[in-house]
């Protein structure tokens, strides 16, 4: 179990060493149950107090909550909303016309407008992250439609997954590890969910993951084994 290319092994969180190894699978569909991924590729590797990190996409995959971009037609709305969308380096975000329809979508032509005039109005103050805070319903976990993800995946929207913290504890409840939902990228890492029996703080979870050492792209690797160091 080696790290993904330009990724290291080991990270430091205040006090704490953790090792992150990256577990490589097939090609996840909706077919696919989580409880026989983590049979297959994760249990042969697993030790007593190890955490089971998934990739939020990996998750919402097997729960089927996928777009197929041929069912999205972007309105002027989602348009222009683009334009005023931060660009980021290596990462495309909500600057897709096709993503920021599914935030529509889901949260409602007037509450997307309420939530882009008040980030507007406080982005020159340095508050940012409104917009999605607003637009709620999961809206900041939606995916799709990035460079590098692999096939078919580049040409879906996938939403944020289900229940995460109901699907940890039924994993941890047959593995008996503590489990977590991961949504990480080059900008940000976010906990989506935990089982209950997690012993370390979610910020040091957040930290451990905020190079993105799960390879969700090309690597295909949306696992990681989480073990600290002695």
């Amino acid at each position: 179990m080696n790290p993904n290319p330009d990724k290291n092994l080991t990270i430091k969180v205040r006090d704490k060493i953790f090792l992150r190894y990256p577990i490589k699978t097939h090609l996840i569909t909706k077919n696919d149950l989580l409880p026989d991924i983590i049979k297959k590729y994760v249990q042969p590797h697993l030790q007593n107090s190890d955490m089971v990190v998934m990739s939020e996409r990996m998750v919402a995959i097997t729960q089927g909550r996928l777009i197929h971009e041929s069912e999205i037609k972007a309105s002027w709305l989602a348009k222009f909303l683009i334009k005023f969308v931060k660009k980021w380096p290596n990462d495309p975000g909500f600057r897709n016309a096709k993503k920021m329809q599914v935030v529509i979508n889901i949260a409602g032509t007037g509450r997307v407008i309420l939530a882009a005039l008040i980030s507007a109005l406080t982005k020159p103050f340095g508050i940012r992250g409104l917009f999605y805070i607003i637009c709620g319903y999961g809206v900041s976990a939606i995916d799709g439609f990035a460079p590098g993800t692999i096939p078919p995946y580049d040409e879906y929207a996938v939403l944020g997954p289900e229940n995460p913290n109901l699907v940890c504890n039924n994993l941890a409840a047959e593995f008996e590890n503590a489990f977590a939902i991961v949504d990480a990228n080059n900008i940000d890492v976010a906990i989506l969910g935990s089982s209950d029996n997690i012993k370390i703080l979610k910020e040091e979870l957040r930290l451990a993951f905020i190079d993105n050492p799960i390879g969700q792209g090309l690597e295909q690797t949306p696992i990681c084994i989480v073990r600290e160091e002695k």
